[in-house]
This record gives structure tokens, sequence and C-alpha cells, in this order.
């Protein structure tokens, strides 16, 4: 059984393999922590119990352990911040030189997704405006412009591990590279408005001369 559905971008299992850390040493340190409070409880025998004696949580023999407990979550916290930088320096903080350039606007509640026209260049008179269908090509550099018109959305599209956010009056470059062809769902995962659930839309990868024709499709609709 597939708990993730196949990932199709580049950066994908770097992302997977981060979230499966967190998961498996928060799991651990939630099994050993219930562990020290349930078992006093299931062994404890009221008749052979010694009298309850108040601890003030004074002096280093009871300190201990909560210096312990900081010791271990400092280390898993270092230890976290320096495993993703890697990840995170590459998916945020560094833009590869691109090879395809568009736009995704969220409203109220479709994807608005524009086009650069016959020019190339995006956010000149001759962009191209189509709802809720993004055409890119596989193995190529895809860089977009994330915005929104009224509310905060959230692009997600699950197979290529890629979620951020769309704020109103502010534009966010990130990027993405698939590595499939296919088509592959895009959600907004942020709650906005009564229509949430409605606003799907979908991604579609095409090997670049099947993109080039579907691109000319769109320039003469």
């Amino acid at each position: 059984m597939k708990i993730f559905p196949e990932n199709v971008s580049v950066y994908g299992d770097d992302i997977d393999f981060l979230f499966w850390l967190i998961t498996i040493v928060a799991g651990l340190a939630t099994l050993i922590v219930l562990f020290l409070v349930i078992y006093p409880v299931l062994t404890r025998k009221k008749h052979k119990a010694k009298e309850n004696i108040y601890v003030k949580g004074e002096g280093f023999k009871q300190l201990k352990w909560i210096y312990l407990a900081i010791f271990v979550m400092a280390v898993a916290d270092f230890s976290f911040l320096i495993i993703e930088s890697d990840g995170w320096i590459k998916t945020q903080e560094t833009l590869p030189e691109k090879d395809f350039h568009v736009a995704i606007v969220g409203k109220q509640w479709l994807w608005e997704i524009i086009y650069p026209g016959p020019d190339g260049k995006l956010y000149t008179s001759d962009d191209v405006k189509k709802f809720n269908t993004m055409i890119v090509p596989q193995d190529a550099v895809i860089h977009m412009d994330l915005t929104a018109y009224d509310v905060l959305h959230s692009v997600f599209i699950p197979h290529a591990r890629f979620k951020f956010d769309c704020l109103p009056g502010r534009k966010i470059t990130r990027w993405v590279e698939f590595t499939k062809s296919g088509e592959y769902p895009m959600v907004c995962a942020e709650m906005c408005g009564v229509g949430h659930s409605r606003m799907v839309g979908k991604v579609v990868v095409l090997p670049q001369e099947k993109f080039e024709k579907e691109l000319a499709k769109i320039y003469k609709k």
C-alpha cells in the first residue's frame, strides 16, 4: 500500500526522506513518553507502595531528567536543521535557470494560469490566460509566480511534493521540475471559503515536442 502518490519531481525524494525522519523520531519520542507515564500506573501495587513524598524538584537529583530531555531535544532539533539544510537551500533559496515561466493566480474558487505569449515573456500584452489546467514541459525547470486575487490560497501538487501559499498583493517565485509526463492534480491546501473543496485543477506534463504543439494551440485560441 502506497502512503504517498508517486513522486515525479527532482526534489521529491528529499522531501519524503525528511518527512519519514521526523515521523520516526517523533514517534519514538511519543512511545518513550507513553511508556514512562503508563508503566508506573500499571505496575504500582497499592499495598506495596511507599508513602508518597512531596518532591520540590530542587537539586540535580530531580532536575537531571529535565536537563537530559532538554539536551536530547536540542540535539534532535539541530540535527534536523543540518540534515534539511541542503533540501531547504535547493527548494527555497535557489532558483535554477528557467526553461519555462508561468504564473499561477488563486481566486475563489479556481486557478488562473497565465502563460507568456509568443514573445516568450510574462506580463506583456500577448500573455494568455487559462483556468485550472497548467501545461508544462517534462524535464524542464519551471518558474512559477504565485499570487492571489482575493484571499489566502495554497498551491499543492502532491505528486511533485510542491506546496506553497499564494498571498494577495505579493508575488512569490518558486520552481519545480517534473521527471515524468502525465496528468497530476493541483488543489488548494488552504481554507479559502465555502467553495474551497471545488478548487481543483490539474498539471499536464508533456514531452518537449508535444508541449510546444499544445502551447501553439493555446496561442491560436
